[in-house]
């Protein structure tokens, strides 16, 4: 039986230029994760990888946007 290797993200095409988008830049917060992930696995800079893991990370609701979507919700039952 043949083994499956699986393909490393450098060795694979981009699939956002495929579609036809741009990427996007890291935002600083985004950067930040991504250099403590790199920290943590004792690199001193952030790899490809922990660059990747950081861009699809969901950004966690403050207590601001909480309110804001409190205030959307009671706004539109209104």
């Amino acid at each position: 039986m043949a083994k499956k290797t699986k393909e490393t993200p450098w060795d694979k095409p981009n699939p956002k230029t495929k579609a036809g988008r741009k990427s996007k830049k890291l935002s600083p917060a985004k950067k930040a994760g991504a250099k403590k992930a790199a920290k943590r696995a004792g690199r001193k800079y952030p790899s490809l990888v922990d660059n990747m893991n950081a861009a699809k990370r969901k950004r966690k609701p403050t207590k601001k946007t909480k309110k804001v979507k409190r205030a959307r919700k009671k706004h539109a039952a209104e």
